[in-house]
């Protein structure tokens, strides 16, 4: 029978010294960020601003802000750090440690992922263009123009390039900036393959975790996770009409063609662990969709507050 907490690694891939999350709005990162709180329990460095408003428009927040917040950290607590998440930080954070990071994201179909950011953005008031979106159509919000986020923004947050990230001007819209063009799209390839340990789709989402499961060596009962913050702002009870989706894939066509690079790309990763990889991923789904429910419900939730206090359901899991 499998074993859900064997002492499999990943050949050919060493875990980094610090891992940085890569956080893209939208794509279910707040539910990662919660993964590596417990993966990396007592090394994990914490850069949720909260509620204070992100520097740019593709909302990331200045290394600067991030230093301040290492800086008031201890010598121990410095040392003790295996990785980073939160808020969206962009390349430069890697600069801070006195240790070599790599970066881990995760990328999610254009579209979908543009429409959930939209009415995401309007809950929030914190944003400096809040006050012009709230009352917004999606359709007035495409044809206003005032932030590139509808415009191929993983490309933009993955390339790097500084002239596609721009500040927001003082009437809340984002200053201009030139168009997207396929170098971009080149450069965001070339950073995931120099830069980053993993990059993945919101799809393979099950795997990721199992992945990273696999590559720190951490038991399986602190990999459970139930999806977070995917309710704000949601789209449901909005009609997308398919002119207004056609539109969206036409202004993310590049999005699109790094969606399904970086899909195929850790489809690849994990071929060479296969069949054994699947087969653990099928039994720790089994697993892992009863802390979902246990999580979700209002009643049992209390009951059950951190993944440690389910650790007995490993002893029923299938082996």
């Amino acid at each position: 029978m499998l074993r859900l907490d064997g002492k499999k690694t990943l050949l050919g891939v060493l875990a980094p010294e610090i891992l940085v999350f890569f956080h893209i709005p939208k794509t279910g990162g707040t539910t990662m960020h919660t993964i590596l709180q417990r993966v990396h329990a007592g090394a994990h460095f914490n850069v949720d601003f909260g509620e204070e408003a992100p520097d740019s428009a593709l909302w990331f927040y200045s290394t600067e802000r991030v230093l301040r917040k290492y800086d008031r950290l201890s010598p121990l607590e410095r040392s003790r750090i295996r990785c980073v998440s939160g808020d969206h930080v962009n390349y430069s954070v890697s600069n801070i440690f006195d240790r070599p990071s790599k970066f881990l994201t995760i990328v999610r179909r254009p579209v979908d992922r543009t429409i959930s950011n939209f009415f995401y953005s309007k809950t929030q008031w914190h944003l400096p263009c809040h006050q012009r979106i709230k009352d917004l159509t999606l359709e007035q919000y495409m044809d206003e123009g005032i932030s590139p986020d509808l415009d191929n923004q993983q490309v933009r947050m993955l390339s790097g390039c500084a002239e596609l990230d721009p500040a927001w001007g003082a009437d809340g819209r984002a200053l201009p900036t030139p168009p997207v063009e396929r170098r971009h799209l080149e450069q965001a390839k070339k950073n995931i393959e120099g830069k980053f340990v993993v990059a993945a789709s919101l799809a393979q989402f099950d795997q990721l975790v199992w992945f990273l499961k696999r590559l720190y060596n951490v038991p399986a009962y602190r990999t459970l996770f139930h999806a977070v913050n995917e309710s704000k702002g949601s789209s449901q009870g909005h009609t997308i009409t398919e002119p207004t989706r056609r539109r969206l894939e036409m202004m993310n066509e590049y999005d699109a063609e790094l969606y399904e690079w970086v899909e195929a790309r850790f489809a690849q990763q994990i071929e060479t662990l296969q069949p054994s990889f699947s087969q653990e991923v099928k039994y720790f789904n089994v697993v892992n969709r009863p802390y979902q429910f246990i999580r979700r419900s209002r009643f049992l939730a209390p009951a059950f507050a951190t993944a440690r206090q389910v650790k007995n359901i490993w002893t029923t899991a299938p082996r």
